[in-house]
C-alpha cells in the first residue's frame, strides 16, 4: 500500500460521514446524488493507495481510477443540472453520452493502444452527443459543445496523443459540472464558491496531468493539488446544505407550510409597510378577511387530510384573483386575508369580493364527491375605517363574523343536491 495517500483518504472519509449525518436533517434527492459522487471518488482514492510494485496489478487499479473519475463526473453533472426535462430523460441523456467515454477510459486502462479503436468510440460519441442534445435536450448549444469536444479528442488521438485525449475528456466532464453548478447555485452562496473552485481545479488537473507527469519536480505539488479539490467540493456541498437549511428555516418562519402563503408575521409586516406607504401617497389600503364556512364539519366528518386539501385548494384558487401588488396570507386555521392597495372605490371592492367568492366556491372533490366551500368576508379600508393596523384587522374581523350567521344559499344548495344524488 502507498501510505502517503492515507491522510487525504481519511479526510475525504470524514467529510463524507459529515454529509451523511447532515443528510438525516436535510433529506433531499440531490443530497443522495452528491453522496454517490463523493463515494465514487472515495473508491478512486482507495484504489490509489494500492499502487505498489507488488500486489494488485496496476492495470486493474488504473481502470478503477479512470472509470471512477468519469462516473463521479457524470454523477456530479446529474447533481448540478436543473433538468428542464424529466429526470428519466436526463438520466438517459447522461447514460448515452457516458458510455462512449467509459469505453475509451476502460480501453486506456487496459493499455490498448490501437488508435482506430479509440476513433471508432469518438465517432460513436460524436453522433450520440449531437443527436441526443437535439432530440432529448432540444439544445443546439449542447450539440455544439459535444461537436467541438469530440472533434478535439479525435484530433489528439489521430496524432497519437492517447493520454491527453483521455484526460481531455475528463477535463470536459468536470468543466461542464462547474458551469452547471455556477448556473444553479445562488450567487451569494459561500458553498458555491468552494464548489466552483474545486471543480475548476479538478478540470485543470485533468487538463495538465499529461504534461505534469513528465516533470518529476512538480509531482509532489501536483499530488497535493490533485487531492485538495475533493475536500473543497465536499466542504462546499456541506456549506450549500447548511445554507439551504437556513434559507428553508427563514422561509418557514414567514410562510405557512401547508399552503405556502405568507403567515401572520409576514402579513403584519406588509400591512405596516402598506399603511406607511398609504400615508405618504394618500391612497387607500383595503383588508378582505375571510373565514371558511363549515370547515370544522369537514375536519370532523372527513378527517384532517380532507381539511388540509380544502385549505390548499382554496389558497390555490385565491391566488388566481391576486393583483401584482396584493398580499394573500393565511392567518391560521381556515382564516385568510387579502391586503390590497389596488381598489379605486366601493364598486371595485364589490368586484373583488365577488371574484374571491367565486374562487372559494369552485367545486373541490372530497371523498369522491364535488363539494362547494363558502366563505364569510369582512372588509375594512384604511384610512376611512381605522387609523392603524390593529383596529383595521379588528374591524374586518367583526364584520366577517357578523356575516357568519347568514346562510350561503349557493354552496348549500349545490352540496345538498349532490348529497341527494349520492
Amino acid at each position: 500500500m502507498n501510505l502517503a495517500f492515507l491522510p487525504d483518504l481519511s479526510a475525504l472519509t470524514i467529510l463524507i460521514v459529515i454529509l451523511l449525518l447532515l443528510r438525516r436533517r436535510h433529506s433531499q434527492q440531490q443530497t443522495d446524488v452528491w453522496l454517490l459522487g463523493l463515494f465514487i471518488t472515495l473508491i478512486e482514492a482507495v484504489a490509489h493507495t494500492f499502487y505498489a510494485p507488488v500486489g494488485v496489478p496496476n492495470a486493474v487499479l488504473h481502470i478503477i481510477v479512470l472509470d471512477c473519475y468519469l462516473l463521479a463526473g457524470l454523477v456530479f453533472n446529474w447533481a448540478s443540472g436543473d433538468h428542464p426535462i424529466s429526470r428519466r430523460t436526463a438520466f438517459l441523456y447522461l447514460a448515452l453520452n457516458g458510455l462512449p467515454l467509459l469505453a475509451i477510459n476502460t480501453s486506456y486502462g487496459l493499455h490498448l493502444r490501437a488508435p482506430r479503436l479509440y476513433l471508432a468510440f469518438v465517432a460513436l460519441g460524436l453522433v450520440v452527443g449531437v443527436t441526443s442534445s437535439l432530440t432529448l435536450r432540444h439544445s443546439r448549444i449542447l450539440a455544439t459543445v459535444h461537436l467541438f469536444g469530440w472533434i478535439g479528442m479525435g484530433y489528439l488521438i489521430s496524432h497519437g496523443q492517447l493520454r491527453p485525449a483521455v484526460y481531455w475528456s475528463l477535463c470536459c466532464v468536470y468543466s461542464i459540472a462547474a458551469v452547471n453548478f455556477s448556473r444553479r447555485l445562488p450567487r451569494n452562496s459561500t458553498g458555491r464558491f468552494a464548489i466552483l473552485t474545486g471543480f475548476t481545479i479538478w478540470a485543470l488537473c485533468f487538463l495538465l496531468h499529461p504534461w505534469v507527469v513528465n516533470y518529476a519536480a512538480y509531482a509532489d505539488i501536483a499530488s497535493h493539488v490533485w487531492n485538495m479539490q475533493k475536500s473543497l467540493i465536499s466542504i462546499g456541498m456541506i456549506l450549500v446544505m447548511l445554507e439551504e437549511q437556513v434559507s428553508s428555516n427563514q422561509w418557514l418562519a414567514l410562510h405557512d407550510e401547508l399552503t405556502g402563503l405568507p403567515n401572520r408575521r409576514l402579513f403584519e409586516d406588509r400591512l405596516a409597510h402598506a399603511i406607511d406607504r398609504s400615508r405618504r401617497t394618500n391612497s387607500p389600503v383595503a383588508l378582505l378577511l375571510l373565514d371558511l364556512n363549515g370547515f370544522k364539519h369537514i375536519n370532523d366528518s372527513l378527517g384532517h387530510q380532507a381539511g388540509d386539501q380544502v385549505l390548499r385548494e382554496v389558497a390555490h384558487n385565491l391566488r388566481d384573483t391576486l393583483h401584482p401588488s396584493d398580499t394573500l396570507a393565511r392567518l391560521g386555521g381556515d382564516e385568510f386575508v387579502l391586503l390590497t392597495s389596488s381598489l379605486a372605490d366601493q364598486r371595485s371592492i364589490g368586484h373583488r369580493i365577488d371574484a374571491i367568492q367565486c374562487a372559494v366556491e369552485r367545486p373541490i372533490l372530497l371523498a369522491g364527491r364535488p363539494t362547494i366551500i363558502s366563505a364569510s368576508l369582512g372588509t375594512a379600508i384604511y384610512p376611512q375605517d381605522a387609523q392603524d393596523a390593529t383596529n383595521l384587522l379588528r374591524l374586518a374581523d367583526q364584520r366577517m363574523y357578523a356575516l357568519k350567521t347568514k346562510p350561503v344559499a349557493r354552496a348549500a344548495a349545490f352540496n345538498d343536491a349532490h348529497a341527494t344524488a349520492m
